[in-house]
């Protein structure tokens, strides 16, 4: 066969005709299956089509199609079907049809008329995407026919990969890939995603897909809350920005607000995955296709009219600006929403007409993630699983795609595993979740990337103030800057004068900011590594040299009851000496007893230092070498200490010196070192 995309209508319970027929007109189906291959015919799909037998799924299937016959009944299945299940294997580029066929589907599935699921068979999303290996070679290297239509398939084959599919390689056979498409199907039929643009399918129940449950008061309600900030219909012109961290249903709600209000408008148009499209076309492929090609001083055709637009997942500025270039021609009544997860990105457009959006209450949470963690509703009484899901309901924080996620990742597992990974869950992200955080991480800039980590490793919850002083560069404002950055680009919210950080930003921040990779150095916050690295219990061939990045070490000792020897040259022969900025010894329990012990004495030159806490402080005098010139905070309650250093010491002043604590300190006899500080008032002693 030189095509295998398909004719042949399945009925139920009775076996189909095997023979082609021209199509009812009024016909309709669930799923149009598109494949190339006759091998697979055999061996995969003559399998898939007993499990939709089974499943009482109607599909639709091309058998003994020969090329010459009208490819009119082909598309006329497609515009029947709810779903298309685009089959991807080595030979798929082989055939134009199929081809042809992945074209009009992608259409169909941009104007939200059909929904896809993408199968990976033999090949990789990537080399989908990027039409390379086996695609590409089919493709490209076939000289000996005309192929016109290559633009169009290289467009449809990158659209479909922005949609989530399944892979041959991710399940343990073919068999278990055919009950994952099974399901899908019929979750894609029963709108069991609540957050359709990133649900994946993983599961391990061999029941029918449960019922989703309902949020449409949440949904109303926020609804509501976003319609006093743009009304459809009000005379004027309005830009409103939905903002929001990544997975919080920002794109759920516009489109919600889209559907509900495009029939007031002459012209209503969406564009999905603006970071995404701009990423593969340019900044300005936005600007392309809202004017036609038509410069931006003309009069585009679609701005003689009202218009409703709807601009999601902005990114950069760049992307957006030009409508500012354009506000005066278009039709005064028009309406523009934008999503972003940056709000200094669209800033000038929308001045302060943003809508933030809420999580989800705790009993919409606690539904969701029971939804997608447990097979049934019994489940999730039982046992300790009820106080389990109200924790990581909690942690979640109201973010539904963070909810959907962990009740994947969970659902199939007994109590044991449940309470394993809890313990984990603060510091050790979710995959899934990580990878979307990561790609708003990736967009900010060295000096913001470094606030970020310090502020989830070390300093969430603090003043926000005392944080900035912390983050300064050498007495510039730049602590200023990164936090107001931060808050714009959501990664931190300003609460109460401190500064707070959802749980989700904070794990991932503890686990990127724990590894080697950053250019500033390590955080150390894990009790184990640090306490291994500080007794030289490790086989870093950095640590044995002495230039171990570090920024920062926190080390609870709550956990030691007997003390933690430091050798006298431990942190010089382990630490870079121009990174580390933050050191703290501590036992949260009670403080008077951190046990960390200098039998020798300490050897600490580190001229970055600028926040110093030790809790009981077993020398009597900070070491001969201590550089205090960028010191910003010591803390040193009860101690021993009786002086901190000689107050000759060559230093004319301690421009950065504003917080002092030795309270608890009954040895202390001289401060005079601190006669050239600047202090604030909170100076304990």
């Amino acid at each position: 066969l030189s095509s295998s995309c398909i004719l042949q209508p399945k009925n139920f319970p009775m076996a189909a005709s095997s023979s082609s027929a021209m199509l009812p007109e009024s016909e309709s189906w669930q799923v149009f299956i598109n494949f190339r291959g006759t091998d697979l015919r055999k061996r995969f799909i003559s399998h898939l089509e007993g499990a939709l037998k089974r499943g009482e799924i109607k599909y639709f299937i091309d058998k003994n199609v020969t090329p010459g016959e009208d490819l009119d009944a082909l598309y006329r299945g497609i515009a029947q079907s709810e779903i298309a299940l685009s089959i991807f294997s080595s030979a798929y580029a082989e055939s134009d049809w199929c081809l042809n066929e992945l074209v009009r589907i992608m259409e169909r599935v941009e104007e939200e008329k059909m929904k896809i699921i993408p199968v990976f068979f033999e090949v990789t999303p990537e080399e989908i995407k990027r039409q390379k290996g086996v695609i590409g070679s089919r493709l490209y290297e076939d000289t000996k026919r005309d192929r016109p239509n290559i633009p169009k398939w290289e467009k449809a084959l990158k659209s479909v990969t922005k949609k989530i599919g399944l892979k041959l390689a991710d399940c343990r056979d073919e068999d278990d890939l055919i009950e994952k498409i099974v399901i899908a199907i019929k979750k894609q039929l029963t709108g069991n995603s609540y957050v359709s643009s990133v649900s994946s399918v993983v599961t391990t129940s061999q029941q029918q897909p449960k019922e989703m449950p309902s949020f449409e008061d949440e949904m109303n309600r926020r609804l509501e809350q976003l319609q006093e900030k743009i009304d459809v219909d009000f005379a004027e012109t309005q830009i409103v920005g939905i903002v929001g961290m990544p997975g919080i249903g920002k794109t759920n709600l516009a489109e919600r607000l889209f559907e509900r209000s495009r029939g007031k408008f002459t012209f209503a148009k969406k564009f999905p995955r603006i970071r995404e499209e701009s990423q593969e076309y340019g900044s300005h492929w936005l600007m392309d296709e809202l004017l036609n090609g038509q410069e931006v001083n003309g009069q585009p055709k679609m701005f003689s009219c009202k218009i409703l637009l709807l601009l999601d997942d902005v990114s950069h500025k760049n992307q957006v600006d030009f409508l500012l270039e354009i506000l005066e021609s278009i039709r005064r009544g028009s309406k523009i929403v934008i999503t972003t997860r940056d709000k200094s990105s669209i800033q000038e457009l929308v001045k302060d007409n943003t809508y933030l959006v809420p999580g989800f209450n705790d009993e919409d949470a606690l539904k969701l993630f029971n939804y997608y963690a447990f097979n049934d509703k019994v489940s999730a009484s039982i046992g300790n699983f009820p106080k389990l899901s109200k924790k990581f309901v909690d942690y979640a924080g109201g973010n539904p795609r963070a909810l959907e996620e962990l009740g994947k990742e969970l659902c199939g597992k007994n109590v044991a595993q449940w309470d394993e990974r809890l313990e984990k869950l603060p510091h050790c992200c979710n995959e899934e979740i990580l990878t979307e955080l990561r790609v708003s991480y990736d967009k900010l800039a060295d000096q913001q990337k470094d606030a970020f980590l310090d502020i989830a490793c070390f300093f969430r919850s603090e003043e926000e103030d005392y944080v900035k002083c912390l983050l300064d560069q050498y007495g510039s404002e730049s602590g200023d800057d990164a936090v107001k950055d931060l808050a714009e680009k959501l990664f931190i919210c300003i609460s109460a004068g401190r500064i707070e950080m959802h749980n989700l930003l904070c794990t991932f921040g503890k686990e990127l900011g724990s590894s080697n990779e950053n250019k500033s150095g390590e955080r150390m916050w894990d009790y184990e590594k640090i306490t291994d690295t500080l007794q030289g219990i490790t086989s870093n061939p950095q640590i044995q040299k002495g230039t171990k990045k570090v920024r920062g070490i926190f080390l609870d000792t709550e956990r030691k009851e007997t003390g933690i020897p430091v050798g006298e040259h431990r942190f010089t022969e382990t630490f870079n000496q121009k990174s580390l900025r933050y050191l703290k010894f501590y036992d949260s329990r009670y403080p008077q007893k951190c046990q960390v012990n200098l039998p020798d004495g300490l050897k600490f030159p580190f001229e970055e230092i600028r926040y110093f806490h030790w809790q009981n402080f077993q020398l009597e005098e900070l070491p001969s070498d201590f550089i205090p010139q960028n010191l910003i905070d010591l803390r040193l309650p009860y101690s021993k200490i009786k002086r901190l250093w000689d107050a000759v010491k060559d230093l004319k002043e301690l421009p950065q010196l504003k917080w002092v604590d030795l309270s608890y300190s009954a040895a202390l006899i001289d401060l005079s070192a601190l006669s050239k500080a600047f202090l604030s008032p909170k100076i304990k002693s």
